[in-house]
């Protein structure tokens, strides 16, 4: 517990998470005008944006902002290889030479974090939605709570990425980049066939099983996969991301 706590501590006082948080926030503002908004008052400039209705509306903006998945990615290269420029992680070492202990709370506390910055922007956009789109209902107690699971799944396994990145590089900019270059390619790489039954992105998607009307599903990978399907590939990123982040560290550490 005492390193859970001061992992919290050295996130909450830094200000990276909460202009992150901001910016999250501007981005998710942004996709809920143009895909809820602007097709109602503008609807001849926005062809080919399909027109969403209450309920799907609520569990669509969850799959579009649990897809903001640069945020823990970012978030974990940038806390953990911040660590490897100066004498933290030797000194948190020395303290404490568990390296599982370590890295399991940093995992933990970042995973969280982001969960906890994706979970304010899907009520950002339920807010949104409930305000001005047409329709009536919304989902059932069970759906909300299963979009909860799924987000923490999705936050865990690109937590882990990044971790993993970094673990591996010990170098803040050269992990960014690696991380986002799987983060731009990998959806890409998921509209084809073999590599979407791998595809992280792919799998994002399809843990939320929703249909997509209109040109516009056609560029989502993951329509293919079914939820069991999906939940393994995640599950298995994940343990990937970690194992990568136990073997960088005791590589490069020994």
């Amino acid at each position: 517990m005492s390193l859970l706590h001061a992992e919290y501590l050295k996130l909450s006082r830094r200000r990276l998470y909460y202009t992150m948080v901001l910016i999250l926030a501007a981005l998710v503002g942004l996709l809920a005008f143009f895909l809820l908004v602007f097709p109602q008052i503008a609807p001849e400039f926005a062809e080919g944006v399909p027109l969403l209705e209450k309920p799907e509306a609520y569990v669509f903006g969850a799959q579009q902002v649990a897809g903001q998945t640069w945020f823990p990615l970012i978030l974990a290269v940038v806390m953990l290889g911040s660590e490897f420029g100066s004498t933290v992680w030797a000194t948190a070492l020395t303290r404490d030479p568990r390296r599982t202990a370590q890295v399991s709370a940093r995992f933990i506390v970042l995973a969280t974090a982001s969960f906890l910055a994706i979970a304010a922007g899907v009520a950002g956009w339920t807010l949104v939605t409930a305000l001005a789109v047409p329709g009536d209902g919304g989902p059932a107690i069970t759906e909300w709570l299963s979009l909860v699971w799924k987000l923490a799944l999705i936050e865990l396994a690109w937590t882990a990425i990044g971790l993993g990145a970094v673990a591996m590089l010990r170098s803040v900019g050269p992990a960014i980049g690696a991380a986002l270059a799987l983060y731009f390619v990998d959806p890409i790489l998921g509209l084809w066939g073999p590599w979407e039954n791998v595809s992280l992105s792919a799998a994002t998607n399809a843990l939320f099983q929703i249909d997509i009307p209109g040109g516009f599903g056609a560029l989502v990978p993951g329509g293919d996969l079914s939820l069991p399907h999906a939940v393994a590939i995640v599950v298995g990123w994940t343990l990937l991301g970690l194992a990568v982040t136990w073997w960088g560290l005791r590589r490069r550490d020994a």
